[in-house]
C-alpha cells in the first residue's frame, strides 16, 4: 500500500513538469495564434513519397530521410523580440540551443534545435529577408547531421 501511494504521488509531482516542457512546435504553435499567416504542413507520408518517386541525388535523399515532418510559416510582417520570447527564454536556459545565425546584408538565418529525446529531435530555422519571413520547423529522427545539410547549399 505504501508503496502505490509512494509512486502515485511521484507520478503527480512528475507529471505537470514533463507537461508543462516547451517545444520548438509550441513556439511556432503560439506565433500562428498571434499573426495569422500563411502555412504549409508537409506530413512524414509526402516525404516518404517524394523519396520514392523523386528524382534527386543521394545526398539529397539523404537528408530528407533524416526529416519525420515539415512545418512552413510565411509572412509578410517583421519578427518581433516578444513574439518568441518562448524561444529565448528556452535559449537561455538551456532548453534550446542555437546551431547557426547567419547575417547576410538585410537577410537573418537563425537555426535553433531542440533535442527531444535520442531518437527524435526538432530545429526551428527563422529565415528573415526584406519582402517576407519565414518558419520552418523540422522534426528529425535521432539528431541531424549538418554535414549532410551544408553539402546541399554547395
Amino acid at each position: 500500500m505504501k508503496r502505490i501511494v509512494t509512486v502515485l504521488i511521484i507520478l503527480l509531482i512528475t507529471t505537470p513538469a514533463l507537461i508543462a516542457q516547451e517545444t520548438l512546435k509550441d513556439v511556432v504553435r503560439d506565433y500562428q495564434r498571434n499573426n495569422s499567416e500563411f502555412t504549409l504542413v508537409i506530413p512524414s507520408f509526402l516525404i516518404k513519397v517524394g523519396l520514392a518517386f523523386g528524382d534527386m541525388e543521394e545526398e539529397e535523399r539523404e537528408v530528407l530521410e533524416m526529416i519525420d515532418d515539415m512545418k512552413i510559416v510565411i509572412c509578410e510582417n517583421k519578427f518581433h523580440n516578444n513574439e518568441f520570447a518562448a524561444l529565448e527564454e528556452g535559449i537561455k536556459s538551456g532548453n534550446f540551443a542555437e546551431v547557426m545565425t547567419i547575417n547576410d546584408g538585410d537577410d537573418k538565418v537563425r537555426m535553433i534545435m531542440n533535442k527531444k529525446t535520442k531518437r527524435r529531435s526538432e530545429m526551428l530555422m527563422l529565415v528573415e529577408s526584406e519582402n517576407e519571413n519565414v518558419l520552418m520547423l523540422f522534426n528529425f529522427h535521432g539528431e541531424p547531421d549538418f554535414k549532410k545539410f551544408i553539402s546541399l547549399a554547395d
